[in-house]
């Protein structure tokens, strides 16, 4: 699997979306983004970052002139991937070396748009074509000049410097833990989340293009863990949580008090192993989950149960929302927002 992978995919008008090259032939594989997918919901130009499982992606839509295209031009989009587990220290780490590729992406753009064939060869028949096939439409010095210049891009856009490994344990990643009771809905929070993060690609604001990187370092903490006090010197995975965690979201059931205390004593054991270790700032998203719809607690009852206005007093980013994880996607990424610009 390589670790950095650079890609030329189009909006074919016959086939949809499809991929002109990549520097990686099994691009196609299940543990690569869906470029179609990425390019099918996406047609305005300009840069976004998008995340998925092993990769992190900066992609860059554009649009060629052309004289046989509907319209008289040609979607294309570049995408930069790198292996996430490259960036352990921070997860802002991942958008920040990202977008500061964006500048030679469109130094790429310039060059590609000076290819003469290029809008020709998009256009032609793609019939029995495979993947990194299609380049072969063209003529023996388009080809050469095309990969000539992928090559040129992908050096520039690696890094001159070995980027930090990660450790074979989670001790030192940097990640926003996800806990609370049994069945409040901390899954379908996740779910809820990845099947969303398609639809805020064309919203330009740091918070959003971040959630993506987010999205890939949210994990749900063991239920046995809290349960045993945290006793970190007896686990080591969760003692490196605690203490590397950039942000906490606690979720629970708003249609039962029972839920709502597990909740709180859960969050109580989490504040007081961050006072122990003198990390009093990492922010706190608290969800109460309308499960159903259902939300039979009052929300001066949940403040209070919390602590939420003396935490604040006391210099703790903490704040609550009641959202129904599984349909109130609109509240869901406003949520994740705040959790967002806190860390930042």
């Amino acid at each position: 699997m390589e670790e950095q992978i650079l890609c030329i995919s189009y909006f074919d008008q016959i086939i949809g979306p499809n991929i002109f090259y990549c520097s990686e032939p099994q691009i196609e594989k299940a543990e690569y983004p869906d470029l179609g997918r990425i390019l099918e919901f996406n047609d305005e130009e300009g840069s976004f970052i998008f995340a998925f499982r092993k990769y992190q992606t900066l992609n860059y839509l554009f649009y060629i002139d052309s004289k046989v295209a509907r319209g008289g031009k040609e979607l294309v989009m570049i995408t930069y991937m790198i292996k996430a587990a490259f960036f352990r220290n921070e997860i802002v780490d991942v958008f920040k070396y990202l977008e500061s590729k964006t500048p030679l992406l469109e130094e790429y753009i310039l060059e590609l748009r000076k290819l003469n064939e290029f809008s020709s060869v998009l256009h032609a028949s793609k019939k029995d074509l495979a993947q990194n096939r299609i380049l072969t439409i063209g003529s023996e010095d388009f080809q050469r000049e095309f990969l000539l210049l992928m090559d040129k891009y992908l050096k520039k856009l690696s890094p001159t410097y070995e980027i930090e490994k990660p450790l074979a344990t989670k001790l030192s990643m940097k990640k926003v833990f996800i806990f609370g009771p049994r069945l409040a809905g901390k899954t379908t929070y996740l779910k809820n989340l990845e099947s969303v993060q398609f639809h805020n690609q064309t919203n330009r604001d740091l918070p959003t293009r971040i959630i993506e990187i987010i999205l890939e370092n949210l994990e749900i903490l063991t239920f046995d863990c809290i349960e045993r006090e945290l006793e970190c010197d007896r686990c080591k995975n969760f003692g490196g949580c605690v203490e590397n965690a950039q942000g906490y979201i606690v979720i629970f059931d708003l249609s039962t008090k029972e839920s709502l205390f597990e909740a709180t004593d859960k969050l109580q054991k989490i504040i007081n192993r961050c006072n122990d270790l003198g990390n009093q700032t990492t922010p706190i998203l608290i969800i109460g989950n309308k499960i159903n719809n259902v939300a039979l607690i009052e929300p001066d009852t949940i403040y209070k149960q919390f602590d939420i206005k003396e935490l604040r007093n006391c210099g703790m980013k903490i704040k609550y929302y009641p959202i129904n994880v599984l349909t109130e996607d609109e509240q869901n990424m406003n949520a994740l927002h705040w959790l967002v610009k806190e860390m930042l």
